[in-house]
């Protein structure tokens, strides 16, 4: 009896790989060709991913997918995934967590319904939560490439418009001659906006839109104000240049000033107590020597 018991719980769970094995065939293949190659941890469970977008993404509300657009615009990574496919990240990372969390009590030996229901609902909240985690950590880190570089492409703009050419040729050479980074792809993707045809005020505030940054929205709109009076550019980006550079200086003194006191939490619980623990066998031995202990 108990064999037969075996044998019929191990072919119920063989067809249910197998089923599931048959629908994950079923679902069509992303085509990933005009996007950005993923990063190494999505490639390994982005067969899950797919699947998990194959399901969700006709049942998501169009606000839904307009706000994960704008998130992963903000982050630059709206040519690494879609709004669905982070929704489907977001369901494939709670289970994922969920499952992380059960092999730890089954390694821990841990037992109990209620322990296992809130190890389920903690990872499910956490694997949901880590995708908007990483697209923060993405966008602090892309913030801060555009503020170290603004004031270098700013002056190679100006440096061009000064010399003759107009807008559009002055952020070509700046993109061809500056640094590589996220700003440089943003620039290369304001001047496809007006190859394709787009006005040029409104490619910049689609620039500035995606970026959701107050240096490139000051930027773009001193642009576009100076396009519509017919005011010297030269003198505008030279301006905007000058501010930035300001504004660069001020943020890294506003860091260093900041040091001391992010440094003071790991000073009291790591390099203190070490120093104590030290001082104090010295003084222990010390006292035993003395006779005192």
């Amino acid at each position: 009896m108990i064999l037969i018991l075996a044998l019929a719980a191990a072919g119920c769970i063989g067809l249910a790989f197998w089923a599931l094995y048959g629908f994950i065939r079923e679902v069509p293949e992303a085509d990933r060709h005009y996007q950005d190659p993923l990063p190494f941890g999505l490639r390994m469970i982005w067969p899950f991913v797919n699947v998990a977008t194959f399901v969700l993404g006709p049942r998501l509300t169009p606000d839904k997918l307009e706000r994960a657009h704008r998130d992963l615009q903000t982050a630059g990574q709206d040519f690494v995934l879609s709004p669905e496919q982070l929704y489907g990240l977001r369901v494939v990372g709670a289970g994922l967590a969920a499952a992380f969390f059960w092999i730890v009590l089954l390694m821990l030996k841990k037992g109990g319904v209620e322990l296992y229901a809130i190890a389920t609902l903690f990872g499910a909240v956490v694997g949901w939560l880590y995708p908007s985690l990483w697209l923060g950590e993405r966008r602090k880190r892309r913030r801060r490439r555009v503020i170290k570089d603004l004031p270098t492409f700013l002056d190679f703009i100006t440096m061009s418009v000064e010399a003759g050419l107009n807008i559009n040729g002055g952020i070509e050479q700046a993109t061809r001659k500056g640094p590589s980074g996220p700003l440089s792809q943003e620039l290369m993707r304001f001047l496809r906006d007006v190859r394709s045809g787009l006005p040029r005020a409104e490619a910049l505030t689609r620039m500035a839109e995606r970026m959701e940054m107050s240096q490139i929205s000051s930027l773009t709109s001193a642009l576009i104000q100076a396009d519509r009076v017919g005011a010297s550019l030269g003198a505008t980006l030279r301006a905007q240049a000058a501010q930035r550079r300001e504004e660069r200086f001020l943020h890294a003194e506003k860091l260093a000033l900041e040091a001391p006191v992010k440094m003071m939490l790991p000073l009291v619980m790591f390099f203190f107590p070490l120093i104590f623990l030290v001082l104090g066998y010295f003084i222990f031995l010390r006292m035993k020597q003395e006779g005192i202990l």
